[in-house]
């Protein structure tokens, strides 16, 4: 069977602390084709290609579906693809042939959750919303909100982006795709004590977490060997995609 390409969608300024070990983490243990960036495209990092534009939108969200669409449109991203975000870490060797996507259970009962815990902020309220839209039109409800990396085809991915104005993409996506899927528990990492158990194959940080928390030195320690992103001297004729066609790396 034929590797598939990892995406990562990234914003213009990021900070690539977390995305380099994420890299590490992909080399190491999620065999693939290529590795993409999209959207913004961090300094001393060096991708097997990267679609350079100006992500459009006033809020994070709408700025990824803007690079969404840019990874639909480029006839060199495998039209099945991996979409990474840069505090997704693979801490066990993983079966992408046979590979599913996960879900944490219905989205009734993480709705149900995220109310009690913080009442109807604006998030809780979208989510409601999305849940309630893939109903009226006969779709299942399960929450793909694992903080795991998730398979898309673009045809499919074109056809959510179209029908659905939804910041919560993943779960649109997983429902309407009507793939089989598996269940995972949610490995989202927030506070400074915890790290990941032993049969943990995935494990996501945020900012916070991985600076000063427990699970920053835990993935510092399980990676640290550079990745070939991490090349002081970019390979030639490395290609690069933007706006403007074709453009290739030079050699220092």
């Amino acid at each position: 069977m034929e590797r598939l390409d990892i995406v990562y969608v990234l914003k213009e300024d990021i900070d690539p602390a977390e995305l380099i070990y994420s890299l590490r983490s992909v080399e190491a243990n999620f065999p693939h084709r290529k590795v993409w960036f999209v959207g913004g495209h961090p300094d001393g990092l060096y991708p097997d290609g990267c679609i350079f534009h100006k992500q459009e939108g006033f809020s994070k969200f709408e700025r990824a579906h803007s690079s969404l669409k840019k990874i639909i449109e480029c006839h060199d991203v495998t039209d099945r693809f991996f979409l990474f975000n840069d505090d997704f870490y693979v801490l066990d060797r993983i079966d992408t042939e046979h590979f599913k996507n996960l879900t944490n259970g219905t989205l009734e009962k993480r709705i149900k959750t995220l109310m009690d815990l913080k009442g109807p902020n604006s998030y809780n309220c979208g989510l409601a919303d999305m849940r309630a839209e893939l109903i009226l039109k006969g779709y299942d409800t399960m929450s793909y909100s694992v903080h795991i990396p998730m398979l898309f085809d673009k045809k499919i991915l074109g056809k959510v982006l179209d029908e659905f104005d939804t910041p919560m993409f993943r779960s649109v996506y997983g429902n309407v795709s009507g793939e089989p899927y598996a269940y995972h528990k949610d490995i989202k990492i927030s506070d400074l004590s915890t790290i990941p158990g032993d049969d943990w194959d995935y494990v996501s940080t945020t900012e916070r977490s991985f600076k000063d928390g427990k699970v920053g030195i835990y993935l510092k320690g399980r990676f640290p060997k550079p990745s070939r992103f991490e090349t002081n001297t970019p390979p030639p004729l490395r290609e690069l995609y933007s706006e403007e066609g074709d453009m290739r790396y030079a050699e220092n």
